[in-house]
């Protein structure tokens, strides 16, 4: 290999060293900003909120529920979850037409308000059956109790409102 080769070469390698120091350099900018963003927005805005049953899940773990009450409410919330996994099942084809109308040239407005309104009749019956689940399990506290398990039910965040 001559001289002029290997001279040829460097810049070559340097450019291709460069070129690589200047993408990760990117990547990170990027993923420390991401980071940074993160920790803004959880500052700002705090943790989503919680859904229903891992808070009431929460609630019956600081209640220290035992026995007959925790029998009923693992009921409830097996009832809980089959009631929504059918709800969902029945509703999603719904959409799914609603959506197909609605790709449509000339969406047919009755089509989909019937099938919203079919959605809406399951959600309903959804809301109705999980109320009967929850009076259910209800029915085997104490009034404190019932107090208690609605106050710690019903926070929107993940840890409880400040007094």
């Amino acid at each position: 290999m001559s001289t002029t080769e290997v001279v040829d070469r460097a810049p070559k390698r340097r450019r291709g060293i460069i070129v690589a120091l200047i993408v990760s350099l990117i990547i990170n900018v990027f993923f420390v900003g991401g980071l940074i963003g993160h920790v803004v927005f959880h500052a700002q805005f705090g943790h989503p909120p919680m859904g229903p049953i891992p808070r009431f899940e929460r609630a019956s773990r600081e209640m220290n529920l035992g026995g007959a009450q925790l029998a009923a409410f693992n009921g409830m919330i097996a009832a809980l979850r089959e009631h929504r996994r059918e709800t969902f099942q029945k509703n999603r084809p719904l959409f799914d037409q609603i959506w197909d109308q609605l790709a449509k040239s000339q969406p047919d407005e009755k089509v989909i308000a019937d099938l919203l309104a079919q959605a809406d009749a399951n959600h309903v019956a959804f809301q109705k059956a999980a109320t009967a689940a929850m009076e259910s399990f209800m029915a085997t506290l104490s009034p404190q109790q019932r107090a208690q398990f609605a106050d710690l039910a019903k926070w929107p965040q993940s840890v409880p409102p400040k007094p």
